[in-house]
């Protein structure tokens, strides 16, 4: 069952909705935004959404995306400047230390959310591709979905890294789209492996069902 807001909550929400309306907006008009398979988003309950990540325009693209809200994981290391802390809070981001693989502090905060019915972000390549190319997963991305038992949604975003790639000053002219694949559990993924090998098994496999949605882009 999903949280139910406390009137600070529905402030809160009726701020995040207005974000994400102007986003879709803006995003529409300088980017012919798409999304592709929203069907496939799961309307109620709590699950794992993970997509690849070649810009700082991800998390606010693939939210234009996602029909529910997302709840999104970030290294401290962008959390914590004082200039955009405050933003971040009202976005219910929730930070992960760059110190340590498997974060315990924030992988319970997460299994809280799920537990309320809501929806985790995850990138698991744990930072933006310089290159425009898949990387590897983070050893330790899954930990939160081997824990939860919900399901986990891929997705693709093309046109972020034309964009605005990493450690550009300006957005350029692209055309931007969002493909979501099918929901797949962590026990698929993992394919009965247990511990940690099927977690580092868990998340290869789901970076591979994101280069497979990738070339559906072709």
């Amino acid at each position: 069952m999903e949280e139910k807001p406390s009137f600070g909550g529905l402030l809160n929400n009726l701020f995040f909705n207005a974000l994400k309306f102007l986003g879709y907006r803006l995003l529409k008009t300088f980017f012919s935004f798409e999304a592709v398979n929203i069907h496939q988003v799961p309307p109620t309950g709590a699950f794992i959404i993970t997509a690849n990540h070649f810009s700082f325009m991800d998390p606010p693209v693939l939210q234009a995306a996602c029909p529910r809200r997302i709840y999104f994981l970030m290294t401290e290391k962008y959390y914590n400047p004082i200039w955009v802390r405050w933003f971040f809070r009202l976005m219910r981001t929730i930070p992960l230390r760059d110190n340590t693989v498997y974060n315990i502090g924030p992988v319970k905060t997460g299994l809280e959310i799920l537990k309320r019915g809501n929806v985790i972000g995850i990138f698991p390549e744990g930072g933006v591709s310089k290159t425009g190319i898949i990387q590897e997963g983070r050893p330790g991305t899954l930990l939160i979905a081997q824990k939860s038992n919900v399901s986990i949604l891929p997705a693709f975003i093309s046109g972020t890294y034309l964009a605005l790639p990493k450690h550009a000053k300006f957005f350029r002219k692209a055309k931007i789209k969002v493909i979501f694949g099918n929901p797949i559990t962590y026990e698929e993924l993992a394919r009965g492996v247990k511990g940690k090998k099927g977690l580092k098994d868990a998340t290869q496999n789901l970076i591979q069902k994101i280069r497979d949605l990738s070339q559906k882009n072709q």
